[in-house]
């Protein structure tokens, strides 16, 4: 495993961090026991990923209490980062739901604490305000968001500047690059990248559009007759697929697997800090871990994004995977 420091702070994390979501064993996941989740916490220390993120909103808290209960007695061993969801942006509400997932977490700090979704009601002064006092109180040792826009982003770095901006980023959803990437780098401010195989895509789950469920096919990827589908795009399945079988048989050229290569991409780009793998079971932990070591010459890189550029042109700038023009919570 390879480490590397979150921007702006002494915090050493792993390349790879453990996406604890599909912890929660929720209707987007999946059924998921504790005992598994726990075993999976455990098996991630083990095979060198120290990072953990986990939110408020994964599951009511179940997510971040299996997180806690994985990391008993062994919690100075681990980088824990958790969130603020958009329903408690305002002070008191969100001292309050910080003090919940302490609780949970069965930790007095966590050690990145990020805003999940900016708010279009709440002042953004108010928010990072408070945040800023719980830092002061060693509640938290560093502070992030998440899912902010070049603009959104804009505002906050007038009043100070986040560690990292958790965002989805994958050879298949590349928004990122055409301003938030200037925009972190220009300001060293990391970048967590979440969705890195786009739901199962970039493992090599699926060889043509009709074998992707209905409940995985609904980003802008996708035709916007699918079930589910939220944006008014025309969708870029014949890019995406056409995408697909090239970095499939770059994987078999290298002997990697598909989520490997995928993986060990993000980790080639410029201002990324560390790529969230969703771990659910402890065997999945050690093949996450093993792309933090896949060095990639500069000739798969070009293949790579020659691969890839197709499909970033067709979605464009808008990180937003569901929702199109003006319906984009991202500005």
């Amino acid at each position: 495993m390879r480490y590397t420091t979150l921007p702006g702070s002494n915090i050493r994390v792993s390349v790879i961090a453990m996406g604890c979501w599909a912890l929660a064993g929720d209707s987007t996941w999946g059924e998921q026991s504790e005992a598994d989740s726990v075993a999976a916490v455990r098996a991630a220390l083990d095979a060198g990923i120290n990072f953990f993120d986990t939110a408020p909103g994964y599951g009511d808290g179940v997510s971040e209490r299996r997180v806690g209960l994985g990391l008993r007695g062994v919690r100075e061993q681990a980088v824990v980062a958790t969130k603020v969801g958009p329903d408690a942006l305002r002070p008191e509400k969100l001292v309050a739901s910080v003090e919940r997932s302490l609780s949970l977490l069965g930790t007095d700090y966590v050690d990145l604490l990020q805003i999940h979704w900016p708010s279009r009601e709440v002042p953004l002064a108010e928010t990072w305000g408070a945040l800023e006092r719980l830092r002061e109180q060693g509640k938290a040792r560093a502070l992030g968001v998440s899912n902010f826009g070049k603009l959104d982003l804009a505002e906050l770095l007038e009043r100070g500047v986040p560690a990292t901006n958790q965002l989805p980023y994958s050879l298949l959803s590349r928004a990122v690059e055409f301003e938030l990437v200037p925009a972190c780098l220009a300001r060293n401010v990391g970048i967590l990248c979440y969705s890195p195989l786009l739901w199962g895509l970039l493992a090599g789950s699926y060889r043509t559009p009709d074998e992707v469920p209905a409940g995985r096919a609904r980003s802008r990827h996708f035709a916007p007759s699918r079930p589910q589908t939220r944006h008014t795009e025309p969708g870029c399945e014949a890019e995406t697929f056409a995408a697909l079988a090239r970095i499939r048989g770059c994987a078999e050229r290298l002997n990697v697997s598909m989520s490997e290569l995928a993986v060990a991409w993000l980790l080639h780009q410029p201002a990324v800090t560390s790529v969230l793998a969703g771990i659910r079971r402890p065997e999945q932990a050690l093949a996450n871990a093993r792309a933090a070591d896949l060095s990639l010459d500069a000739g798969t890189l070009r293949e790579l994004d020659e691969a890839t550029s197709a499909v970033k042109q067709a979605l464009g700038a808008n990180p937003d995977l569901w929702q199109s023009g003006s319906a984009s919570r991202y500005r």
